[in-house]
């Protein structure tokens, strides 16, 4: 049951201090990818939050290219 179950937590802020809405801390479980290790991407070029639904829709056997602003899949965390 948990090789097609996905659950993602995380937090809607980055940083409360200043309110920021980017790099947003993200815990994902789940089947279909890639787990164990933290990954960390470009803070200053900020991929886009949809390109993780993407990349969780794949990893669940949905055919996806897209959803709302994305422009790709996570590298590194898609199971090949």
């Amino acid at each position: 049951m948990l090789d097609s179950t996905q659950v993602l937590y995380g937090s809607c802020l980055g940083n409360a201090n200043s309110h920021s809405t980017q790099n947003l801390p993200l815990i994902l479980a789940g089947g279909g990818l890639k787990h164990g290790r933290n990954l960390d991407f470009d803070r200053q070029n900020n991929t886009p939050l949809a390109n993780l639904f993407v990349t969780m829709l794949q990893g669940l056997g949905i055919e996806a290219d897209g959803f709302s602003s994305s422009t790709g899949t996570l590298n590194g965390l898609g199971s090949e």
